[in-house]
């Protein structure tokens, strides 16, 4: 009996998986896990309709918890709420939002919708109410910045948080009544470090609440730690970003809060505001396990919440931890690393034993230097180290990456570590090379940014604490907009997907990091993606007025003009433009579109009407 339901949790025939599914109630997930987002259906996925509705940039969608119904969220201020399968409107819910809606929830009930906007405002309604246009069941302006993000949690109906650039979090309870700004919770407060950009609940732990702001933090907050504040009158009554204004907020404890970030850019960023990078999404696997994060200027990561490796792996030698030292064997085939990100999907698996293959992958990300590919490079060097520890050329691929980075110490260390362990190859050519580099890297000028502000020692500590991610997504491009999205796919997590500055819907496996499709979803920009609860459907929006529905095309023969083919062109495009120097990629942004990328195959010039950045 065990073998059986060993066969068909690794049978991929829905057929033989339905008549399981009579036998064995774990078959039922078993079918829904194998028939959301399959490998096939990924591959036909295409455009099924538009809905039409707005009148400017829909910036939010947001399905029921049944999926029968999705809601969207525009600038027009108005939230309409949809019947994606019969591709019509059941309800435009005016609201009394004054500024650009960023964000919309369902909240106990599909009857009950909360919207937060660029008026400062988090506004909550029944559908009913707002088409008689009945007060609001709550409207709160207790936020002085945009508030861009909503969160919920599945197990507390009647709690909410909302985002602001105010830098704060507030706490709403609809059992509670509420006033501004005497009877509003403060969660958190960053008003004096960031501006929050994004917020998210762990979906199994409710207690766990991540925040993103415009660094490349990601904070992970346990709010069973965190004793809730009201708001501070100062913080009201001057309506001012200026924290001189105001009193500072109480200091908290550390204990409750985890900061996760890319390595390469936790060191580059510890001491500094820096202005360039915001992390304007973060998403939560149905397990609860994984946290995926968007970061503007930037790539999409994915944490492991679980088991976090720290920041400082490459610091120093003799703290390396203990890995299984695994055989050496040179098995990669030629074409295993054909793919954006170093191997194609179908051998990732075979390949994961071997040391050539991370050597390969490390070479290629160590050649290219995209934006955090040297960093990538190191790890896979590092990680053939832990387990291939007589592998010399992994040591010198480390070293070289260390100082094209230009970690000195890191790189000296790793130096006298390698030539303690093999001094014959002291006086070879390559370390000649790579001494002569090192010594010019030592002698070379260290420049400040001039008029960057610095963060106070506390937070600097949380910052060089933090832990490092544990896969990175490369193709997509999020420099001009700060509400781009990423979002799993399946009831496995299976496949990533995200939307990108040249208007094209982007999907990458997760287990190989590889884009495994590309759409064009949007004449300019794709900001919104968010796959349905149990369907294989996906609704994506951004500067156009339409929200588009995806699904798996008939397998009628017809072509899907919407499919990218030039890839690997798009891809380098988009790694080019989040290289250039902000002014450039302004101007970029104003008019620039990749030839060929319209769906005619002529290139796009046309002008976006709104921005959200």
């Amino acid at each position: 009996m065990e073998n059986k339901i060993k066969g068909w949790k690794s049978n991929r025939n829905v057929l033989k998986l339905m008549q399981c599914r009579e036998l064995n109630c774990e078959a039922a997930k078993v079918l829904k896990q194998r028939t959301q987002f399959s490998d096939n259906f990924i591959q036909r996925l295409g455009l099924e309709a538009e809905l039409e509705g707005h009148q400017g940039c829909v910036n939010c969608l947001e399905w029921s918890p049944n999926g029968l119904h999705l809601a969207s969220g525009s600038d027009d201020t108005n939230v309409i709420l949809w019947d994606p399968f019969r591709h019509k409107q059941i309800n435009v819910i005016p609201t009394p939002h004054i500024g650009n809606i960023f964000s919309v929830k369902f909240l106990a009930d599909e009857n009950v919708i909360a919207t937060a906007a660029g008026d400062c405002r988090v506004v909550v309604q029944s559908v009913s109410g707002a088409l008689d246009k009945s007060a609001p069941l709550l409207d709160c302006a207790c936020h002085i910045g945009r508030v861009k993000r909503l969160a919920t949690a599945p197990d507390q109906p009647t709690l909410f948080w909302s985002a602001g650039e105010d830098g704060l979090v507030v706490q709403y309870d609809m059992r509670e009544p509420h006033e501004c700004p005497t009877q509003s919770k403060v969660l958190i407060d960053l008003s004096f470090k960031s501006e929050i950009k994004c917020i998210a609940v762990n979906p199994t732990k409710s207690h766990y609440v991540a925040i993103g702001a415009n660094d490349c933090f990601v904070r992970l907050y346990d709010r069973r730690m965190i004793k809730v504040s009201m708001i501070s009158p100062s913080f009201q009554a001057n309506l001012s970003f200026n924290p001189s204004k105001r009193t500072s907020p109480q200091p908290q404890n550390s204990d409750c809060v985890q900061y996760y970030a890319p390595g390469h850019l936790a060191r580059e960023n510890a001491g500094i505001m820096s202005v360039k990078l915001s992390v304007t999404y973060i998403a939560f696997n149905s397990a609860g396990s994984e946290m995926l994060v968007n970061i503007g200027g930037e790539q999409i990561y994915l944490f492991d919440v679980n088991n976090s490796r720290h920041i400082n792996e490459l610091k120093i030698p003799q703290n390396l931890p203990k890995r299984p030292h695994l055989p050496y064997r040179n098995c990669c085939q030629p074409n295993a690393l054909s793919e954006i990100n170093g191997v194609s999907a179908d051998l990732f698996e075979k390949n994961t034993d071997c040391a050539c293959f991370y050597m390969r992958r490390a070479l290629q990300a160590y050649q290219r230097k995209w934006m955090g590919d040297l960093y990538a490079s190191a790890r896979d060097y590092l990680h053939v180290i832990q387990h291939w520890p007589d592998h010399k050329q992994a040591y010198i691929g480390l070293i070289k990456c260390l100082i094209a980075m230009k970690w000195e110490e890191e790189a000296n260390a790793w130096l006298k570590h390698f030539t303690k362990l093999h001094p014959e190859c002291e006086s070879s050519s390559q370390m000649r090379f790579i001494v002569e580099e090192l010594q010019t890297l030592k002698n070379s000028v260290k420049f400040e940014e001039t008029g960057v502000k610095k963060v106070e020692d506390d937070e600097k500590k949380l910052r060089l604490d933090s832990f490092d991610f544990e896969k990175i997504f490369i193709g997509h491009c999020n420099t001009t907009t700060d509400i781009k999205e990423a979002n799993f796919l399946g009831d496995c997590d299976n496949y990533i997907c995200a939307g990108s500055d040249e208007g094209i819907i982007f999907i990458w496996d997760k287990k190989s990091m590889n884009v495994v499709r590309a759409l064009f979803g949007d004449n300019s920009i794709v900001n919104c993606i968010q796959p349905h609860p149990s369907a294989c459907v996906v609704a994506s929006s951004g500067i156009d007025t339409a929200v588009k529905i995806w699904s798996p095309r008939p397998e009628d023969g017809k072509v899907n003009n919407r499919i990218v083919k030039c890839i690997p062109t798009v891809v380098e495009t988009n790694q080019h433009r989040m290289s250039m120097d902000p002014f450039e990629s302004m101007l970029a942004s104003m008019g620039y579109q990749i030839e060929g990328s319209g769906l005619d195959g002529s290139s796009i010039q046309e002008v976006p009407t709104c921005r959200t950045s």
